[in-house]
């Protein structure tokens, strides 16, 4: 309950320099006054003493105070600056519960309750969330934009398309009389709801790539036994986690790994070598590996070049649309004669000769670094394209020959998924499953 004091670590539970601690409730500062000897502080002070238990020192600390409701939180809240070993913080967290005053905080109890006391919104509450676990820069900077707003005014001008055409169906239903307001009719109100259609259609486009910085590209190595797939994986990740050897069918299982090239995280499968065989444990392997390759935004489809009959195993067929395909000659130096594979990525995995690659993924991907406008997580994006069904059932109302009165009800529909971005829900089960995902102590 929001009513509860509650306290817990909030700089994580490893050995550090500094730790922090946080109390957040209507009795924060009746705790400290019963475990802390220096000053209970005004506003935004910082007053220096000891922890104590029954008199019993634990650790000399600073302690950070936000009486009232001017702070993160929203609520009154202190922060306590300890020496940062894992057992010296729990000490200082094991005395605050020992008050019986506090509880310890549910996970992301804190921006639940910085949300629901007005002082963030759902936007910027996931956007700390996204911030805190970013491991490239694209994913800082997207999460940055998320928080800073940037992001949210491109749904908040879809929300206001929307009003403005619910208010002026609202005024014709009640007030046909109101000269003022333009009269909606089917012909009219139609190119409203197409511009309206392309809008969501564009952002949901834009939308879609923000999937590849916020989880990562996901790259699929695959091709025949021993065309080099575990020794390219091995120099992407810098670390000699696939067995490499001369043995065809070596790799069995998927063995999986991270890399990151302009600041864009892939996360790389290498897979069993696509072949015939009738070895049991090999054949999962390979079902395993186009399993894999489905589920893959980046293709790499490694070949053998020193093999006269360089593509045996034909992968281009299962290939989507929506999926990035490279082909890839590994074993370049073994090639007696280059030019008969002139304009394909040429590579050497055994002497880390893959230049070629790298600049080839650089340049299809390019594209990402230059979006720092609009970025969406999974969760924003599936309500735009929840709001963007409401949209075309609303055209498809109007084209059925329903007037505008009927109409509202697909726009209402849609105003509501995207508010709900925004955390205008009454959904408690929705902010749980959200906030849930949090750290401890954010």
């Amino acid at each position: 309950m929001i009513s509860d004091t509650i306290c817990a670590i909030a700089s994580g539970g490893i050995n550090q320099a500094i730790s922090i601690i946080r109390i957040s409730g209507p009795n924060a500062f009746k705790i400290m006054e019963k475990i802390f000897t220096g000053k209970i502080g005004k506003s935004m002070e910082i007053s220096f003493g000891w922890i104590h238990d029954n008199n019993v020192k634990i650790d000399q600390v600073l302690a950070l105070w936000f009486p009232g409701s001017k702070n993160f939180v929203g609520e009154e809240t202190v922060e306590i600056n300890a020496h940062g070993g894992v057992l010296n913080t729990n000490l200082i967290l094991e005395t605050i519960l020992k008050t019986k005053l506090a509880r310890l905080a549910n996970p992301g109890e804190f921006s639940l309750r910085a949300f629901l006391n007005g002082k963030i919104d759902l936007v910027k509450a996931q956007a700390i969330n996204d911030l805190i676990h970013a491991q490239v820069k694209s994913q800082h900077q997207a999460a940055l934009n998320q928080f800073l707003g940037t992001s949210s005014n491109f749904i908040k001008a879809l929300i206001e398309q929307i009003e403005e055409i619910i208010g002026i169906i609202e005024v014709n239903i009640d007030y046909p009389e109101y000269d003022d307001v333009e009269v909606l009719t089917a012909e009219i109100l139609l190119p409203k709801i197409e511009k309206l259609l392309n809008d969501f259609t564009e952002l949901i486009s834009i939308a879609n790539n923000s999937r590849l910085i916020y989880q990562g590209i996901k790259t699929c190595l695959i091709g025949e036994p021993n065309s080099g797939k575990s020794s390219l994986l091995n120099i992407l990740i810098a670390e000699n986690k696939a067995i490499i050897s001369e043995i065809p069918g070596t790799t069995r299982d998927v063995v999986e790994g991270n890399f990151v090239i302009d600041n864009l995280l892939f996360k790389v499968f290498d897979t069993a070598g696509i072949r015939k065989t009738n070895e049991r444990i090999e054949q999962i392997g390979i079902e395993k590996s186009f399993e894999i390759m489905a589920k893959a935004d980046l293709i790499l489809h490694i070949i053998d070049a020193s093999k006269k009959n360089t593509e045996k195993i034909k992968i281009k067929n299962k290939i989507r649309q929506d999926q990035i395909y490279i082909k890839v000659y590994n074993k370049a130096d073994l090639l007696e004669n280059p030019a008969d594979l002139k304009g394909e990525i040429l590579i050497t995995a055994k002497y880390k000769k893959i230049e070629n690659l790298i600049d080839k993924i650089k340049s299809i991907f390019s594209f990402l670094g230059k979006q720092n406008e609009f970025v969406a997580n999974s969760f924003q994006i599936s309500q735009i394209e929840l709001a963007k069904k409401a949209i075309l059932e609303a055209r498809n109302t109007l084209l059925s020959g329903f007037g505008p009165e009927i109409v509202i009800v697909d726009l209402r529909i849609a105003w509501k998924e995207l508010k709900t971005i925004f955390g205008s829900v009454d959904d408690e089960n929705l902010l749980d499953s959200i906030f849930s995902k949090f750290c401890l102590g954010k």
